[in-house]
């Protein structure tokens, strides 16, 4: 028998390409689901297209929008489907003929899928407005048994801030001042529960949407046999607050050793240790509960109720884009005057400054008696 080193050869490479295609087939690619809409209705057959695109970004969008952006607002969000043409919509097509309906309109039945890359660019793009989560940071430190003055900052802020690089964070100075009354009162005498009170009424009166009010206490372990290395431990506990709910979104305990020869090397590597640790849990608990926005409270003076519902000023504030919700925490009561609460993307001076430039649409004058983060006085002329 002659043997064929040509032919062993050949089913040699035959098998390996057999076993590379069966490979590749029991890998699943995953793929955009098609979003299917019925009865889409129109004049032409361009506004037919435009107005199924439309649907089936509003269809296919819900979970998209909440988990990329946390919140959205419905102008934004219709701002992308009125955009449904710009690639946000791919493999289009009309599920079976267009068919006649009466007074002219047409109607089709069409399929697509959503280009979930293209959409999530654009609401990235569309959201910088609202910038990283403004912080104010609270730590008391306990030392090796000394405490640290509350007023200055110290090792654990200054460690919160260059780890904590997502967030954006607020000078505290101002607050301790108004806290404390330039000092004529001692920092002491507040009690834990009574001291984060304060400091969430007058940070809900700032910028700041994210509150961290800890202590951090170090302590040495002691020495380590047959060394000349003292071992430090740091014990972080703290609580995270949104300051726009006074709601605690985050609260947990952190700790970090670091044996040294040196004390305050090991203090602040310990201090380190404890903050890289609660780092990735606050970062995860804020990111699942804390959603962007600011809760303004408009006293409107001035305006009687039935002018206020005539021009439809409740209205006219929900259509400013930016704006989630308004709600009416008050009734007609003459005395009390009108009380809105909204929800925005922004603070109340921003909101005043977007009233203004929606001054004609109110069809009245109106002035401001007080401008803060959350509070707009609003006083309207006849």
């Amino acid at each position: 028998m002659k043997f064929n080193i040509s032919n062993i050869w050949t089913f040699f490479l035959f098998l390996i390409f057999t076993f590379f295609i069966s490979c590749l087939s029991s890998v699943k690619v995953p793929k955009d689901e098609f979003v299917y809409v019925q009865n889409v209705q129109g004049k032409t057959e361009e506004e037919l297209e435009l107005n199924a695109k439309r649907k089936i970004l509003e269809n296919g969008l819900g979970e998209l929008v909440q988990g990329t952006t946390q919140v959205i607002n419905a102008k934004l969000k219709e701002n992308i489907v009125n955009s449904s043409v710009q690639g946000f919509v791919l493999e289009y097509s009309k599920v079976g003929p267009t068919r006649k309906l009466a007074a002219g309109l047409l109607e089709i039945d069409a399929k697509g899928k959503v280009n979930q890359k293209a959409v999530q660019d654009a609401l990235k793009e569309r959201y910088k407005d609202l910038g990283k989560p403004k912080f104010l940071v609270f730590i008391e430190e306990r030392i090796l048994g000394k405490q640290n003055i509350k007023e200055k900052v110290g090792i654990t802020e200054n460690e919160i801030v260059r780890i904590f690089s997502d967030f954006d964070f607020l000078d505290k100075k101002q607050f301790y001042r108004v806290l404390f009354k330039e000092s004529k009162k001692d920092p002491n005498a507040f009690s834990e529960h009574s001291f984060e009170d304060k400091i969430l009424s007058l940070a809900s009166e700032s910028e700041a949407q994210i509150l961290l009010v800890g202590q951090t206490e170090v302590t040495d372990l002691g020495r380590i046999e047959d060394t000349g290395l003292h071992s430090y431990q740091s014990v972080l506990r703290f609580k995270i607050f949104d300051v726009n709910t006074a709601r605690i979104i985050a609260a947990d305990n952190s700790s970090g050793v670091s044996p040294h020869i040196n004390p305050n090397t090991g203090i602040q590597e310990s201090i380190k240790r404890s903050v890289e640790k609660a780092y990735p849990k606050i970062k995860e608990q804020i990111s699942n509960k804390w959603k962007p926005g600011n809760l303004i409270r408009i006293k409107i003076e001035g305006l009687s109720y039935d002018d206020y519902v005539d021009k439809d000023v409740q209205g006219i504030i929900r259509t400013i884009q930016g704006v989630n919700r308004v709600s009416e925490t008050s009734g007609s009561d003459p005395n009390k005057g009108i009380v809105l609460e909204i929800e925005a993307l922004y603070n109340g001076g921003a909101l005043y400054q977007r009233l203004r430039e929606r001054k004609e649409d109110f069809g009245l004058d109106f002035s401001q008696k007080e401008v803060k983060p959350s509070y707009i006085h609003l006083f309207f002329k006849k």
